[in-house]
């Protein structure tokens, strides 16, 4: 653009309020979907983590010939997958987790923040226990002082993992089972695996064939198969009566309503006790509807039998989620005891 054109365009835009940077390259992370290369892949995954792949082919021709309101995505579109997933990075920064577009600029100081608030209350000793490797594209960082990566995957799932056992109680049980719906690639289960020897069952379901595929990999990768499962969609029926607690992590928020009303009522009908719900609107339970407005799902929790236990954002210090720009809130329910 011509110098003088450019500072004709450049004054409109600051006298309307605007301005205009340019986006340097190792910036882009900030606004698109990425992962870091820096880490070779494991041996094999390259070939068998793509869109080619029989099993994955398998499992999108199953999803489609299922009549089940949970397939009507609103989010998770074919579209928007294939702009933002590269399979065999899956851990990169995508639809499963945002880590540089959630933070944005200043990433490593508003990270450094959030290890510092998790780890006051880490009574479980997580962040010592739990490692990362960065594979598979995940973004990591790095702290004087501290000889292991951290990563939002990590993070996340030791702050989750903490408020869960403040009010189960998990590791004082002598076993558990849980059921993962909208379980991604695997994250949560992973690290719940890892926290909890005692852990007997973890089940892990999800409506995106990309999800079943990816999962079902990374828990054998994880050598976790042997208490951890990726169930298909196709297979749900097969899923365990009882289960000591559901996990849905920045899932529901993505469904429409008739999605959640549907997983609901398996949640329901196997009389599960405990459910964990963490959505992407910071106060309210809302699913996305196809044309894009909202609707309220936490009325339907309550009706199946659930009152809300307790309610508290993720991040404590509201100064601290003013900063880093995190807001999220986990909600907690309990089943009601029939009288």
């Amino acid at each position: 653009m011509p110098a003088g054109l450019k500072s004709v365009v450049n004054n409109f835009l600051i006298k309307s309020g605007y301005s205009v940077k340019r986006i340097r390259e190792h910036e882009l992370k900030y606004f698109l979907s990425s992962y870091d290369k820096s880490r070779e892949l494991p041996l094999g995954a390259q070939s068998f983590l793509n869109s080619e792949n029989p099993r994955l082919q398998s499992l999108r021709a199953a999803y489609r010939g299922l009549q089940l309101p949970v397939l009507q995505h609103t989010v998770w579109r074919e579209q928007q997958l294939d702009r933002q997933l590269s399979l065999a990075w899956f851990r990169g920064d995508n639809l499963y987790v945002w880590q540089y577009r959630q933070l944005k600029s200043d990433a490593r100081l508003r990270f450094y923040l959030a290890v510092l608030d998790v780890e006051n209350r880490d009574k479980l000793g997580l962040l010592e226990r739990l490692k990362e490797d960065g594979l598979f594209g995940c973004w990591t960082f790095s702290f004087t002082g501290r000889t292991d990566l951290l990563s939002r995957d990590l993070l996340d799932s030791v702050n989750e993992i903490n408020y869960l056992d403040e009010h189960l109680h998990l590791s004082e049980r002598s076993e558990f089972k849980v059921l993962d719906i909208g379980a991604g690639y695997g994250r949560f289960a992973h690290r719940m695996c890892e926290a909890f020897p005692n852990l007997s069952a973890y089940d892990c379901i999800d409506a995106v064939p990309e999800s079943t595929f990816l999962c079902d990999y990374y828990l054998q990768f994880r050598g976790i198969g042997d208490r951890a499962r990726s169930v298909p969609l196709t297979e749900y029926q097969t899923l365990s009566q009882r289960y000591d607690l559901a996990v849905n992590i920045h899932s529901f928020s993505e469904c429409s309503y008739v999605a959640v009303r549907w997983w609901l009522e398996q949640i329901r009908s196997r009389e599960i006790e405990w459910l964990l719900i963490v959505p992407n609107d910071p106060t309210e339970l809302l699913t996305t509807e196809a044309d894009g407005t909202k609707k309220e799902f936490l009325s339907d929790v309550l009706n199946c039998g659930y009152e809300l236990w307790d309610r508290r954002p993720a991040y404590m210090n509201p100064d601290l989620r003013e900063f880093i720009g995190v807001n999220d809130h986990f909600f907690l329910f309990r089943r009601k005891v029939a009288i």
